[in-house]
């Protein structure tokens, strides 16, 4: 997968020598989740996040771009666990999971316009070791996990769309849902977080942000 995603570098660098470009950088606030069947008690919750990168903007006239980007993500999910358990009684535990990856979106742009949309895919790889924070009758513990439990390689589609509040700089929306599994399902670390019996979620995104252009 990934000589495939190098073939795809290769041939937009070759694309955007022959067509007009621009070069900027973005950030902003990550909304993520897993979407995925939960295990019995358990809620999932979203989970607050950022993230910060560069884009090229490829020309193809007035209306028509090529936006690929190279995005730094903090992501993931929380999610709650409710118990019932004789002498402690009833109450919940909080946990929450933060994935961080190195995205590459390859969109198109169509501009209308102040306003622009984008659809597209996504490229992702896992960077550093997950990190969870249990919280249960007042402490919080926080740990990195297992690596290898996760899959190194997330591939998901895109769609958004932005204002341009001058010739630089922009305000953008997108949501960005994966078409593989976060998890590595045959790891048996998984099974102790108690999320799910089958440990198969795929990542869920909306990023709201800003940006600039030259």
């Amino acid at each position: 997968m990934r000589k495939i995603v190098f073939l795809i570098a290769l041939s937009i660098l070759g694309f955007a020598q022959a067509h007009a470009q621009k070069f900027g950088f973005k950030g902003g606030y990550n909304y993520s989740s897993l979407n995925g069947e939960v295990a019995q008690n358990n809620t999932l919750k979203g989970l607050n996040g950022f993230y910060v990168g560069a884009l090229m903007e490829v020309l193809m006239g007035d209306v028509l771009a090529l936006q690929p980007e190279i995005i730094y993500s903090r992501q993931g999910a929380a999610w709650e666990y409710e118990y019932d358990v004789l002498f402690l009684g009833k109450g919940v535990i909080k946990s929450d999971l933060r994935l961080d990856y190195l995205n590459i979106p390859v969109m198109a742009k169509v501009n209308l316009g102040p306003l622009f949309l984008q659809g597209g895919v996504q490229f992702g790889f896992l960077v550093n070791n997950p990190e969870i924070s249990v919280s249960a009758l007042g402490n919080r513990i926080s740990k990195e996990l297992d690596k290898e439990a996760y899959a190194a390689f997330d591939f998901g589609i895109g769609a958004g769309l932005g204002i341009a509040l001058s010739e630089h700089f922009f305000v953008e929306a997108r949501y960005t849902h994966s078409l593989t599994n976060a998890f590595d399902p045959n790891n048996n670390s998984l099974k102790n977080l108690q999320i799910s019996n089958k440990n198969n979620f795929k990542n869920a995104v909306l990023a709201l942000g800003v940006g600039a252009k030259f």
